[in-house]
């Protein structure tokens, strides 16, 4: 049987092996999983610090953008067996490299944001949507990617006088529709219609639990994030704003103004094209991949 062991620049192994069984169905028994070092495979989610098993292969799964700090160590975009990236040529642009190994390029392979098993996500599916649109953001204003533009959104919305649900994290709002921090995002999303979800970067395939969290919540996403997010998810089923738009506020009101679509076929692409046990078995097993 072949053992794979994940590894990260951010969490444990066993932690990492919770989140992703707590994620993905793995739908039978080809491959198995271990936090020891008695692995074949190592999958790492963007770097690691911890050593590498020498006769194991290393899977780079790039969670990050192009210009995340967690690239700024680039032995794994330069040495891995494999690398599952968003945007190759932006990542070989940005830090002026080849990447090696057999590169995949393909949408994120993102963990989303709760920690509750995916079979939760089925049982609250038919929660009423007695709320029409919330936004859960926190303070991070960075000088990189939609970090100023997020915060700038949320204080225009401030300014307004749109209707929304405001939740999150090192903010002192005073204001009445700012509801505080939340545990689990699904509080958040789970009674609305919409969310505002902005990723924190526009690259090309890059689609993080931003998105994925609203649509596993039945919620619409009124997105901004991958320029080619239409290609991924069905478009029926989320909204696109521009931030950089004067009208933004006036655009979100239109938005809403239409009863939400309901469907699960979102949330279907997310549990069939992007699970992750299902593409390690295509790299380790198939070897679908290998040049």
């Amino acid at each position: 049987m072949i053992k794979i062991k994940f590894l990260s620049n951010y969490d444990g192994s066993e932690n990492l092996l919770r989140r992703f069984k707590a994620n993905y169905a793995i739908y039978d028994h080809d491959l198995d999983f271990t936090i020891a070092n008695d692995y074949d495979y190592a999958v790492v989610f963007n770097r690691t610090d911890e050593p590498i098993n020498k006769k194991a292969k290393v899977i780079t799964v790039i969670q990050e953008p192009s210009w995340s700090k967690a690239h700024e160590y680039i032995d794994f975009l330069l040495h891995s067996d494999y690398v599952i990236v968003h945007d190759p040529e932006l990542f070989e642009k940005t830090h002026n490299l080849h990447i090696g190994g057999d590169v995949i390029a393909s949408p994120s392979y993102m963990f989303y944001h709760d920690h509750v098993p995916h079979a939760f996500f089925e049982t609250v599916a038919n929660t009423k949507k007695e709320k029409k649109i919330s936004m859960i953001v926190s303070y991070l204003n960075k000088p990189v990617g939609n970090y100023n533009k997020r915060i700038g959104l949320l204080n225009k919305i401030l300014a307004s006088d749109l209707d929304i649900d405001i939740y999150g994290k090192r903010l002192e709002i005073d204001d009445r529709r700012f509801k505080g921090a939340i545990e689990y995002k699904f509080t958040g999303l789970l009674p609305y219609e919409y969310s505002v979800a902005i990723e924190n970067s526009n690259e090309r395939n890059y689609v993080t639990e931003k998105f994925v969290d609203c649509v596993l919540c039945n919620t619409i996403p009124i997105y901004n994030g991958a320029p080619n997010i239409g290609d991924i998810y069905d478009e029926r089923y989320f909204r696109i704003i521009n931030l950089d738009s004067p009208t933004v506020i006036e655009d979100i009101k239109k938005i809403i103004e239409e009863p939400a679509p309901v469907s699960e076929i979102n949330k279907g692409i997310y549990y069939n094209n992007y699970n992750l046990y299902k593409k390690l078995k295509e790299i380790i097993i198939d070897k679908r991949y290998d040049s």
